[in-house]
């Protein structure tokens, strides 16, 4: 996983459990869950270099979070029920609809995001300059990669066959095996984005910049003001940095979510059925994770 990524996700939703399956790639979301206060600990340190002391404030923090995150377990039980429900009824879905659940979803890291910048802030302040020049590091090999994978030789054959593998992999990873109709929407969908990776590219530097001007400008300062700082960088992730693309925002979102929807309703009884068990299963880890068994399944 490409470093720049993995903390992106970290500091955009702060979720635990979320947290855990993009590092770990667990099976298991109680397992995950269980172990990713430490996982997490040891992906910043290796950004970072963390000393002993920014070490035991960050497993502090974690542990701070990790109790105000089991209030919202439930919620998570219940809509991922209410997704898996979804799928047996003979309605078809809308580009409309996907969208909306994509809203809940990221409505939902939003409010997570805030919490995670709360914990996060006392620690940003004590980050020395050394430390963003390791971070400043990490991004560079990390677009370094990006570019040598998708704009080095970008209309290539070999390239081309990457980005399509790529996008099929992620609906194959809650679908199972796609049919030619259904790799088809996606190939569609890929070659139609080819145009937007250079602008995907620069806007993933822009981010990462904004990420590191505020880190040196909230370093030495005060943790409610670095808090701040952070939820505001959270939120702006909301939209895009780089003029072009964030034209093209909403034209993109709703591209992309009526390609699932597409998806979904030739969706064949046994990729429905292998949704609903991932979606369910998730619903499961994480009822059990709740406390006193709030969650009803």
């Amino acid at each position: 996983m490409r470093v720049s990524n993995s903390l992106m996700r970290l500091l955009k939703s702060g979720a635990v459990a979320i947290v855990a399956l993009v590092l770990t790639g667990c099976s298991s979301l109680q397992l995950a869950y269980n172990y990713a206060p430490g996982l997490i600990a040891y992906r910043m340190n290796s950004y970072l270099n963390l000393d002993e002391k920014q070490q035991a404030l960050l497993d502090q923090e974690l542990a701070s979070f990790a109790a105000w995150h089991e209030r919202t377990l439930p919620l998570y039980t219940a809509e991922l029920n209410q997704w898996a429900n979804r799928l047996s009824k003979p309605e078809p879905f809308t580009g409309k609809e996907i969208l909306s659940i994509q809203e809940t979803i990221e409505n939902q890291l939003q409010t997570v995001g805030a919490r995670a910048a709360t914990q996060l802030g006392p620690l940003l302040v004590t980050l020395g300059p050394q430390q963003l020049k390791q971070l400043q590091s990490k991004f560079k090999d990390s677009n370094d990669e990006y570019f040598s994978d998708y704009l080095k030789n970008s209309d290539s054959p070999a390239s081309i066959k990457k980005r399509h593998a790529r996008i099929t992999k992620r609906f194959e990873e809650w679908l199972g095996s796609l049919d030619t109709q259904q790799r088809n929407i996606l190939i569609s969908v890929s070659d139609r984005r080819a145009p937007t990776i250079t602008a995907w590219y620069a806007e993933r530097k822009l981010r990462q910049q904004a990420l590191l001007t505020l880190l040196e400008t909230q370093r030495s300062g005060s943790p409610a003001h670095a808090q701040q700082a952070l939820t505001e960088y959270l939120t702006s992730l909301n939209t895009y940095r780089e003029p072009n693309l964030n034209q093209q925002r909403d034209d993109l979102r709703m591209e992309w979510a009526q390609a699932t929807a597409e998806i979904l309703n030739i969706a064949s009884a046994e990729q429905k059925k292998f949704l609903q068990k991932k979606l369910r299963g998730y619903a499961q880890d994480f009822a059990a994770l709740t406390p006193k068994k709030l969650a009803q399944n």
